[in-house]
């Protein structure tokens, strides 16, 4: 982790999904398609939430940031295809809402660690603080807490033809990693990315429920969601697993008869990570490596 005055926190690169979403009524739209209540979200105002299926299954992890009569929509790059068809599907005729590619012209980066807010100040003494479900703007370079994966992260969204973060970030020889090594981080850290939000699970599966309001209007999922609600059926959750050999992707069946599924692995010096989902009631249970070994779940 790059260090700044020992300050423990590290700029990642992240390839994401940059669209913006614009026209009147565009909010109300997006409304009927995100799991949370974005139809009145405000300029300055930040709003996190999923895009599901009708099965309740989660497709992207989006969010969204009000600039104006704008949206700008943050999402997981890989799954950027479905997630705008999805928004640019049913739009009344009397609308004009536009949704435009912005992945050429935006960056997505990320300051991880516990000392992500110490060398936000290192960089831009100018902020003193950034209000929760908000962000704050210096020239046209928005930072924002990314409060889906907790306190320590800061989303980062430039411009790619202005330089005026890369300049600070440089001129304080501080570095920016790439969105490989962020990935280790990812998986270490327990964030869902495309192999996760893949369609086949639910909010709960992968650690999300908290994006999910019962107190909206409707949206794709929203009553298989409500059902698991009353129900309190939640039945997997997401782990991260080490261990010194590789990990083998894919479902795997234990000993005591209950199923996991290996959904991310990478490799980090002589250690190898993985994201799994397993079942709620797991108390120990092994995952094949690429030896055959066995390696335990605590």
């Amino acid at each position: 982790m790059y260090t700044h005055k020992n300050i423990q926190a590290a700029i990642y690169d992240i390839r994401s999904s940059m669209s913006v979403f614009s026209g009147e009524g565009c909010a109300e739209h997006l409304d009927n398609v995100l799991t949370s209540d974005v139809s009145k979200l405000s300029d300055t105002e930040r709003i996190d939430g999923l895009v599901c299926d009708s099965n309740g299954r989660v497709t992207d992890i989006i969010s969204c940031f009000g600039i104006g009569s704008e949206i700008l929509i943050l999402g997981i790059y890989e799954n950027m295809e479905m997630t705008r068809g999805l928004l640019t599907k049913g739009i009344p005729w009397d609308r004009e809402l536009l949704l435009y590619d912005g992945n050429d012209a935006l960056r997505h980066c990320l300051i991880h660690g516990e000392g992500a807010m110490e060398m936000l100040g290192v960089l831009y003494p100018e902020i003193s603080a950034i209000p929760n479900n908000s962000f704050v703007t210096v020239g046209d370079v928005i930072f924002s807490k990314n409060t889906i994966f907790g306190e320590g992260n800061i989303d980062v969204i430039h411009r790619v033809d202005d330089d005026s973060f890369i300049q600070r970030v440089m001129s304080n020889n501080i570095g920016i990693r790439t969105s490989v090594e962020w990935e280790s981080v990812r998986i270490g850290s327990g964030y869902p990315s495309e192999n996760e939000a893949d369609s086949t699970r639910l909010p709960t599966d992968i650690g999300m429920g908290k994006l999910v309001s019962l107190n909206k209007g409707c949206y794709p999922g929203q009553e298989i969601h409500a059902r698991l609600d009353s129900r309190g059926s939640t039945k997997r959750h997401m782990v991260s697993i080490s261990c010194s050999e590789p990990i083998v992707l894919g479902k795997q069946k234990l000993d005591n008869g209950l199923t996991v599924h290996v959904t991310s692995t990478v490799e980090l010096g002589d250690m190898y990570m993985a994201l799994a989902i397993v079942p709620i009631e797991i108390e120990g249970g092994y995952v094949k490596t690429a030896s055959g070994e066995k390696f335990e779940i605590m």
